[in-house]
């Protein structure tokens, strides 16, 4: 096999300067240091939306990880176009493969009063707080805007990943900001 010597172009503060694009044709012909480079990239916007999508940190790291393993496996299928849209759409595919196989066993009491051991600080509050609003959006609204908001995919990218019509994606991500105005905006105080 003829194969080319990985090029390296680094910057001053010794960070890989290659594009998405060609790290991907790299990996596609088997450099596993030019996919690692694209996980590194892609890592942290992969596994925030995961676990948002999912609710839970360890199974959405889960879900990370088979989508940087199928990744992996069906590089040669990426055509061009924003890595980080075709690998939002491979953590959206996997996130569908788990809910699929996983239904609830035990139905939650959700006006029950849970006690908390520990109090937290004011950064798990906030993050407890949008947690808890992003489970009051449907669905659709919740999946449209963690990949556009949170993610960080354009309104198309996400379409593209869904198969959702664009104008679909659009109405449930402006709706579901408003709706995660609404649920964390704090009383007023008279």
């Amino acid at each position: 096999m003829n194969r080319r010597p990985d090029l390296f172009l680094v910057t001053d503060e010794g960070r890989d300067m290659r594009t998405d694009p060609d790290l991907a044709a790299e990996a596609a012909r088997g450099s596993e240091a030019a996919f690692a480079e694209l996980v590194r990239r892609h890592q942290a916007r992969v596994r925030g939306m995961a676990r948002r999508l999912i609710g839970s940190a360890s199974a959405g790291d889960d879900i990370a990880q088979a989508t940087f393993l199928s990744a992996w496996q069906k590089i040669g299928t990426y055509a061009g176009g924003t890595f980080s849209a075709w690998i939002c759409a491979i953590c959206w595919r996997e996130f569908l493969q788990v809910r699929r196989k996983t239904r609830p066993e035990i139905e939650f009491d959700e006006t029950a009063e849970i006690l908390a051991f520990e109090r937290p600080t004011d950064r798990q509050d906030d993050r407890m707080d949008l947690g808890r609003a992003l489970e009051k959006l449907t669905e659709a609204q919740r999946v449209c805007v963690v990949m556009c908001v949170a993610a960080g995919l354009t309104h198309r990218e996400a379409a593209e990943a869904t198969g959702w019509p664009l104008g679909t994606v659009k109405s449930h991500v402006l709706r579901g900001v408003e709706a995660l105005r609404k649920h964390l905006a704090k009383p007023e105080v008279a």
